[in-house]
């Protein structure tokens, strides 16, 4: 997915930062939040859930934290809009 993420999104608009020293690797993504950019990840992450390689979405931002896994497309766009916005996708 990260793949992805990188392919659609502009190299000047995408900072990727890979943690290999927890047992469990994961990677931080940190965006540019334009519209564009948000539309386009909302969509891939859509494609992804659909083809089952997202088992589990997490919002975050401040000290709201929810399950939004079952979130629209238009839903995941807003949320990435908003400012300080943590997405885990798992």
């Amino acid at each position: 997915m990260l793949d992805d993420i990188k392919a659609i999104i502009p190299a000047d608009a995408l900072q990727v930062f890979i943690n290999q020293l927890d047992d469990s690797q994961y990677a931080t993504l940190e965006c540019i939040q334009t519209e564009q950019n948000c539309s386009l990840i909302a969509s891939a992450i859509v494609v992804w859930r659909q083809l089952g390689h997202i088992k589990n979405l997490v919002y975050r931002n401040g000290d709201v934290l929810r399950d939004v896994s079952d979130a629209s497309q238009f839903q995941l766009f807003t949320m990435l809009r908003a400012p300080l916005t943590v997405l885990a996708v798992r």
